[in-house]
């Protein structure tokens, strides 16, 4: 039984380090319900509010190529004047909102004034919009 578990686990490894190396110019199909892949990049960080910015989304969505994944770069910036949450973060791609960091996430932040870049992909399921970022601790936010 561990023989067998130790060999998928190093199959598995081989093929996403295989992967790596790959040129590939094209979205990888992956996706499961808590994670994507694009590029051997993992977005797992799911923001906020996305349901109230669809249009934005299929507005950045319809001047990409027709993929189920797009790779794209948001900007996170701090958002004092948010008349909900005086540390809210907001998330913009292509100059436009698509979202917020959980209060609870934004909260970690109140200190700082954001404005990061990072890596994210959005996806559409069933003519719904979702944005990931590629961040897998808050802690890298603060550098």
């Amino acid at each position: 039984m561990w023989i067998l578990i130790l060999t998928l686990i190093i199959g598995l490894l081989i093929l996403l380090f295989a992967r790596k190396f790959q040129n590939t110019n094209h979205l990888s199909s992956f996706v499961s319900e808590n994670e994507s892949f694009v590029d051997n990049v993992l977005y797992t960080f799911e923001i906020v509010a996305v349901r109230s910015f669809q249009q934005n989304l299929k507005q950045i969505v319809d001047s990409q190529a027709k993929e189920n994944l797009i790779e794209v770069t948001a900007n996170l910036i701090s958002e004092p004047s948010n008349k909900f949450d005086k540390n809210a973060i907001k998330v913009q791609i292509n100059g436009l909102n698509v979202g917020y960091l959980s209060r609870n996430d934004a909260q970690q932040f109140a200190e700082i004034s954001m404005d990061k870049k990072v890596a994210a992909v959005i996806n559409e399921e069933d003519g719904v919009y979702s944005v990931k970022l590629a961040i897998q601790n808050l802690e890298d936010l603060k550098d």
